[in-house]
């Protein structure tokens, strides 16, 4: 077993690199009820990444001489093919992602000013209880979406008053899925059918950029399309691959990850 402190230390380099203005990525992606949540949120006790790499930024911005920093956070699903908003009242509401002048944004999406670790919490525990899940023949509370967890970092240089500014996505995959194996049927086949042609779509333009490509087909998901500003070549991405240990999923394991590993390996 690998503990959540020694997880979160193979990216907390990366991490930090959103404090000088770059645009990073961090996936959990795995078959379903490979532990993908577990990474990224973990337990009341034990914190997973995304707790643990917003207080490494808070921590960084406390110790900075020349630099005032300040944070806001946001999370969504991307739900068969829909966005929503986590953080909302009005969470069932379906946005928009449009292109703007100033690049990539969610019509509408709630965002939070965030000072601490607790602030983090609250504002997942609330995105947790929106999130859709289900019980898929595999796992009983199987998430049905992509969650994105952003944090926006602004930093004004004290001396001059110019500005940096960095976004870290956190991204808690749904897990790929055989239908076979899970039998599904009216809205689950649904939502399957929409989970794994956005996982090829990602799997896609990593390849599309890894091989240097005219034409990254950032469009064919509406999770690609709204994370592409943050995987583009000059942006840094990391992904866990989350596998379930059991003997009796050796087969899903393979089928699931074999067809992408190859276009997910591929470096930005």
């Amino acid at each position: 077993d690998t503990e959540q402190t020694a997880v979160y230390d193979e990216v907390s380099s990366t991490v930090a690199t959103s404090m000088n203005g770059v645009n990073v990525c961090i996936f959990a992606y795995g078959q379903t009820a490979s532990g993908k949540t577990y990474t990224m949120e973990g337990l009341a006790n034990d914190r997973g990444v995304n707790v643990r790499a917003l207080e490494s930024l808070f921590e960084i911005g406390k110790s900075s001489q020349d630099i005032d920093y300040t944070f806001s956070v946001s999370i969504l699903e991307v739900y068969n093919e829909s966005v929503r908003d986590l953080l909302s009242r009005e969470n069932h509401t379906k946005l928009d992602v449009r292109m703007g002048s100033n690049g990539v944004y969610v019509e509408g999406l709630t965002k939070h000013d965030v000072e601490s670790g607790s602030d983090v919490e609250q504002l997942i525990a609330l995105a947790s209880s929106n999130r859709v899940t289900a019980n898929n023949n595999i796992n009983d509370l199987s998430s049905r979406s992509h969650l994105v967890l952003t944090c926006y970092i602004t930093g004004t240089k004290t001396i001059t008053g110019a500005t940096i500014h960095g976004k870290l996505n956190l991204i808690d995959l749904a897990g790929s899925e055989r239908l076979k194996n899970t039998e599904a049927e009216g809205l689950r086949l649904k939502e399957a059918q929409n989970i794994n042609r956005s996982l090829s779509a990602l799997g896609d333009v990593v390849a599309a950029l890894g091989n240097n490509s005219k034409h990254v087909p950032y469009r064919n998901s509406k999770l690609t399309f709204l994370l592409q500003e943050s995987l583009r070549t000059n942006a840094k991405v990391l992904m866990f691959v989350n596998i379930n240990p059991s003997t009796d999923n050796a087969g899903e394991v393979v089928q699931s990850n074999s067809g992408r590993r190859e276009k997910m390996s591929r470096p930005i």
